[in-house]
């Protein structure tokens, strides 16, 4: 079984079982929650590993598998939220400086 499938079959497990384990089990938590922290790292290593590191590896990864790298998602949801709030910020300077120009037009007109 290649390092990949192995790490996300792990991860999947282990994932499962933070969530299924009652609120009472301490130490077992404690234990799934150090697991998924471990495989979440390995998984990481070995998509590095399968398709590449940095930009490229990810767009490899996109195109093989149609999903984003595991490190990618929080990065891009930061320069997601950051983009939208450029976007933002754009559309009401943009909107302002055209209600100030109509406002001048209007001016000059009367």
């Amino acid at each position: 079984m290649p390092a990949l499938v192995e790490a996300r079959e792990s991860l999947s497990y282990w994932e499962t079982r933070l969530h299924t384990l009652p609120r009472r089990s301490v130490r077992a938590r404690r234990e799934a929650r150090a697991m998924c922290e471990r495989w979440q790292a390995r998984v990481m290593e070995a998509e590095r590993a399968e398709y590449g590191a940095g930009f490229l590896g990810a767009v490899f990864q996109l195109m093989a598998e149609r999903r984003l790298p595991t490190h990618a998602s929080r990065q891009i949801v930061r320069v997601g939220k950051g983009a939208a709030i450029v976007a933002a910020t754009t559309v009401a300077t943009m909107t302002l400086l055209a209600v100030l120009a109509f406002v001048a037009l209007l001016v000059l007109i009367f």
